[in-house]
């Protein structure tokens, strides 16, 4: 499992952030640096100023629900976003998130013990992972990831994860 710390400023989503929204398909031919422009533009236009790298998005119920758009995970990446936590997440975009070493949870209650601006910390362990409103106070948990998803996350994503694995591998003669 993935252990260690996350400190990072809490940007604020509703419920029902689905991947229409973060990853709008007007924009998606363009490349990720001109979608990270319009990301989530529908719900909240200067989104791309608001966050910051290092920042945790904070969401409702079922964030990243939709259609499969791997640049609505990938975009992610670009912003530099450190974790992203929900009340609940949809299956494929958590997928997703783990398969870009994007720290990515579904804990019920989250978007109630945060605000926008606060400073949250998550303390991934070996047995579950906590969630700290280090502004306002407050704490909830949930069990830690399963051992290959912390594995993953670890080495950064499935691609880096393989890269390590191969470059391990002894090389086979011909």
């Amino acid at each position: 499992m993935a252990k260690g710390v996350m400190k990072g400023r809490v940007v604020k989503l509703g419920d029902y952030v689905n991947t229409d929204v973060i990853s709008p398909s007007r924009w998606m031919r363009e490349g990720l640096d001109v979608l990270r422009l319009h990301t989530m533009e529908a719900i909240r236009p200067d989104f791309y100023k608001d966050v910051n790298p290092g920042d945790i998005l904070v969401g409702g119920r079922n964030f990243g629900c939709g259609s499969h758009r791997e640049p609505a995970t990938a975009i992610m990446k670009v912003l530099k976003v450190s974790a992203i936590v929900a009340d609940s997440v949809a299956r494929l975009y958590f997928r997703n998130c783990i398969a870009f070493g994007i720290p990515v949870f579904g804990v019920d209650k989250i978007s109630k013990m945060v605000e926008e601006g606060d400073e949250m910390e998550i303390v991934m362990g070996t047995d579950r992972v906590t969630f700290r409103n280090v502004t306002r106070g407050g704490e909830l948990t949930s069990p830690a990831l399963p051992d290959t998803m912390g594995r993953v996350l670890e080495a950064g994503g499935v691609y880096p994860l393989l890269k390590e694995r191969l470059a391990k591998r002894p090389e086979r003669r011909r």
